[in-house]
């Protein structure tokens, strides 16, 4: 994505899914893959018989980078010479029911707001640009049909967490940054049951792990 405009709830755009997957490509190191998305593909991919548990959506599918040089992140594995998502098949995404949250709400993205704001929304301008010709969409009709409750839960919920992680992962030395490394996976990534509400386990992780990091730094 090349840039990103901001846009209001009652804002009109002007834009059409042509259905040709280009959105799907040049993605390398790009899409990253949230808990919550990791959460829905395997509840999907179980049901397919693909996968039995989360870490094998993480182990199959994506691979670990680092934000900042301190928060672990997992991006979206790709494929072939145009960078497509590996699960771009024959032009169509195979796991589109269980989509991440960034490819269902395209042409938007979500940030956390400002100023009283839970959210703030901008409008993805890329290098796609027969998408935006045609049909005119408003942005609230389109986020509440593809925003989902769960998801704005999630997002809301993050904006409150991530700026404490980024300072207590920020604060530790590189080594105990390594040294922790399978403990932050395992908070935030992995220690979900796919029986389970998402919500509720994702908030009892996220405060284990604050104690941890707290408990490393003396803070506790």
């Amino acid at each position: 994505m090349n840039r990103a405009e901001p846009v209001r709830p009652k804002d009109w755009v002007t834009f059409r899914c042509q259905l040709c997957g280009n959105c799907c490509r040049d993605l390398e190191n790009q899409l990253m893959l949230e808990p919550l998305d990791a959460y829905h593909l395997a509840r999907l991919l179980r049901e397919r018989g693909e996968v039995t548990s989360i870490d094998d959506v993480y182990t199959r599918y994506a691979h670990t980078d680092m934000l900042e040089g301190y928060l672990p992140i997992y991006t979206m594995n790709t494929e072939g010479p145009d960078h497509a998502c590996v699960f771009l098949k024959d032009g169509r995404c195979s796991v589109y029911e269980g989509r991440p949250h960034v490819c269902r709400i395209y042409p938007f993205s979500v940030r956390p707001g400002q100023r009283g704001r839970v959210f703030e929304f901008y409008r993805c301008v890329d290098q796609h640009a027969g998408h935006f010709s045609g049909d005119r969409i408003q942005v609230k009709d389109w986020l509440r049909e593809n925003f989902t409750r769960e998801n704005r839960e999630f997002w809301a919920a993050e904006g409150n967490t991530l700026p404490i992680l980024g300072r207590l992962l920020s604060s530790l030395g590189a080594g105990e940054l390594r040294a922790s490394l399978f403990q932050i996976l395992h908070y935030r990534y992995y220690s979900y049951d796919l029986d389970k509400p998402f919500m509720p386990q994702y908030k009892a992780n996220m405060a284990a792990l604050e104690r941890l990091l707290r408990q490393k730094l003396g803070e506790v």
